[in-house]
């Protein structure tokens, strides 16, 4: 009984152990095909293949609204990268009061592609940078009764703040190279919808 036991302790392991090794090799591979099509996409050769790519987007949620126009390059079939630039505007609905600032970030777009045509594309859109504010309304109220001014917005002209944001959606193709995006913002001033087109 002890023997059997001790086997298939054994025979457990080594499977344990084999299973290991095999995805850690998987790991491995994925990890050098991805790194390898990095290396090729910024070679000389790679660089031939890159084509501009520029949008423009609105997007609208809860207490914001703005708009990002993108340039860039698309490196691949599946990979851009490119500088945002944009505006936008931040509701205070309790005052009422507006905070407007403009947008910048660096951007990485990854594609996913149905069919041969790519008529139909899936889309991730991936952001990081800053925003300055230049416009605060609403920033102080006075009581008509006292005379007393109350600030009711903390926020202040020129105040910088981080911007990070994260824009999934759907793009497809209308003539030759313009396409409609269409999808959903999710982002440290935003969290809505977005509608746009680009080439």
């Amino acid at each position: 009984m002890k023997n059997s036991t001790l086997i298939t302790l054994l025979c457990f392991l080594c499977t344990m152990v084999c299973h290991k090794t095999n995805a850690q090799d998987a790991v491995a591979t994925e990890d050098s095909e991805w790194s390898q099509q990095w290396a090729h996409a910024f070679s000389k050769e790679g660089r031939k293949a890159w084509k501009p790519e520029f949008t423009l987007r609105c997007d609208g949620g809860i207490y914001a609204t703005g708009w990002a126009a993108t340039g860039g390059v698309r490196i691949d079939e599946k990979r851009s990268l490119g500088l945002l630039m944009g505006k936008g505007n931040l509701y205070i609905d309790h005052v009422p009061g507006e905070i407007n600032n403009i947008r910048t970030a660096l951007t990485f777009r990854r594609y996913f592609h149905l069919g041969k045509r790519k008529i139909i594309s899936f889309y991730s859109d991936l952001y990081a940078g800053a925003a300055i504010t230049y416009k605060v309304k609403g920033k102080y109220r006075t009581n008509t009764e006292t005379g007393e001014v109350i600030e009711m917005i903390e926020d202040d002209k020129g105040d910088v703040w981080p911007l990070i944001g994260w824009q999934p959606g759907i793009r497809i193709r209308f003539v030759k190279n313009v396409h409609l995006f269409l999808g959903s913002t999710i982002s440290t001033d935003c969290y809505g919808l977005h509608i746009g087109f680009g080439f």
